[in-house]
C-alpha cells in the first residue's frame, strides 16, 4: 500500500483506510485488469496503420503515451504489491 493513501490522515482514519484497502483486494485486482485491458486496446489502436495518415500523428502518439502513463500510475496506486513506504 502506498503512503499516498494514508498521508495526512489521523491515526484512526489511517487504520480504517488500511483495513478498507486490504478488504478491497479482489475489486482492486479486477480494476487493474480492466485498466491493463484498456492500455492494450489503446496500444493496438495507436499502432494501427491508419493512424499514420493523420496529420496530427505525433500528437496522437503523445496523447497515447500520456494516457498509458496515467493508467499505469492508477494501477500502481491500487495494487498492494506496489509498496512505497
Amino acid at each position: 500500500m502506498k503512503v499516498n493513501w494514508t498521508s495526512g490522515l489521523k491515526d484512526q482514519a489511517k487504520k480504517e483506510m488500511e483495513a478498507n484497502f486490504k478488504a478491497s483486494a479482489l475489486t482492486r485486482e479486477r480494476l487493474a485488469t480492466l485498466l491493463r485491458n484498456k492500455i492494450e486496446t489503446r496500444r493496438r489502436e495507436t499502432r494501427s496503420v491508419a493512424t499514420y495518415e493523420a496529420a496530427s500523428w505525433s500528437y496522437l502518439q503523445a496523447d497515447a503515451i500520456g494516457y498509458e502513463r496515467a493508467l499505469e500510475e492508477v494501477i500502481s496506486l491500487i495494487l498492494e504489491n506496489s509498496v512505497e513506504k
